[in-house]
């Protein structure tokens, strides 16, 4: 993981010295995949086809490979599956994340897993994590029907999407899938990501302050 985890700056400075600022994750260009989008009809249908590039035999039609992958995506969130996944240790970023195999564009690679939690929550927690700058902070919000949300994925669990580095021309974009009714963050592949390759995504901080104390940000 790179250095820092990602938290807001606190809303009241304690009495010392206040640390550098952790970096935000943001969901950018956000698409969502709603429980119900398979019974819709053709617009559900385009709305699929730009998360899911269909690849198809000409024995199956767009909405069976289209439900298809909805099925997998849904199965591999529930079950916490990661396969094609191994960790590798960066010089100068510590963990990180490397295919096992090849991913293509569009294929589902990781889940950004941890709690999911109101603003109201998050809030609390940031101020806690930053009395204690070795705890690290794995924070990611983003917007879901028009609420505001963040998983919290600070505590070590032994999964690969808090481990994901960033880079600005990262090979994974960031959607959100809702399962069961809840909002679900999972990394996409960008391109085909060949074996041996570190998977990165753009955490999206630009913040002057942000670069100034992580100036990994502008890579």
């Amino acid at each position: 993981m790179n250095p820092n985890g990602i938290c807001d700056k606190l809303d009241v400075a304690p009495a010392t010295e206040l640390p550098p600022p952790k970096v935000k994750r943001r969901l950018k260009n956000n698409r969502i995949i709603n429980d119900d989008i398979l019974n819709n009809t053709e617009k559900s249908n385009h709305k699929l086809t730009e998360f899911f590039p269909v690849r198809r035999s000409i024995r199956k039609t767009k909405k069976t490979v289209l439900e298809e992958k909805q099925k997998f995506l849904e199965e591999a969130l529930r079950s916490g599956k990661e396969d094609g996944l191994l960790i590798r240790e960066f010089d100068g970023k510590g963990r990180g994340v490397i295919a096992g195999r090849t991913f293509f564009k569009g294929d589902f690679v990781v889940e950004y897993s941890g709690e999911l939690i109101d603003i109201n929550e998050a809030r609390l927690r940031e101020q806690k994590y930053a009395q204690d700058q070795s705890t690290g902070c794995y924070m990611y919000y983003f917007k879901h029907k028009n609420q505001q949300y963040c998983v919290d994925a600070t505590a070590e669990t032994g999964r690969f999407g808090r481990l994901v580095n960033h880079s600005r021309n990262g090979n994974l974009l960031t959607r959100t899938v809702s399962i069961d009714n809840k909002p679900r963050l999972v990394l996409i592949a960008k391109d085909t990501i060949e074996k041996g390759d570190e998977v990165t995504y753009d955490y999206g901080d630009r913040s002057k302050e942000s670069l100034k104390h992580h100036p990994w940000l502008a890579f």
